[in-house]
């Protein structure tokens, strides 16, 4: 087992003990619908990217079961994107959207950091780090938008 496969299990370690910082928090109702929101956004949309071989996984968890790369796209994105919630709950649109910009730049540099160094992700072809910007920050954006929306139109 390589250096890899220790860190993403470490990411798992910490992720599982995130969930104890922020599943408590109220509404809890809201976090995990976060949660699992941004989880079947990064899978779905990641998978569309992986099949056409925009992004490669060389090192990943359950390598014969999934193309994607589950740590991030299940775990780690949509923690970052509770957390985020959780600190945008009162903001302004413009402070929404710094916020957005914010959380993206260090995943985008950890992102460029793992390609460069690591085997954990490769881009190919016309992808490249500051589309997994883009796409990180716009569904930052459009789940906050969902959760508002829900919020909004749920019985008080």
């Amino acid at each position: 087992m390589g250096w890899g496969y220790i860190f993403l299990w470490f990411l798992v370690f910490i992720s599982v003990i995130s969930a104890f910082h922020w599943l408590p928090k109220q509404p809890i109702k809201d976090w995990v619908i976060v949660f699992c929101f941004k989880a079947f956004l990064s899978g779905f949309v990641d998978s569309f990217v992986v099949a056409e071989g925009l992004v490669s996984y060389p090192v990943r968890l359950l390598p014969d079961v999934f193309e994607i790369h589950i740590v991030f796209d299940l775990m780690v994105f949509p923690i970052l994107c509770v957390y985020f919630n959780q600190t945008t709950l009162h903001s302004r649109l413009s402070g929404i959207i710094l916020q957005s910009i914010l959380y993206g730049i260090p995943i985008a540099l950890f992102e460029w950091w793992a390609e460069v160094n690591t085997e954990l992700i490769n881009h190919h072809n016309w992808w490249n780090i500051f589309h997994s910007f883009l796409f990180m920050v716009l569904t930052f954006l459009l789940v906050r938008a969902f959760i508002a929306l829900i919020r909004k139109y749920s019985d008080p």
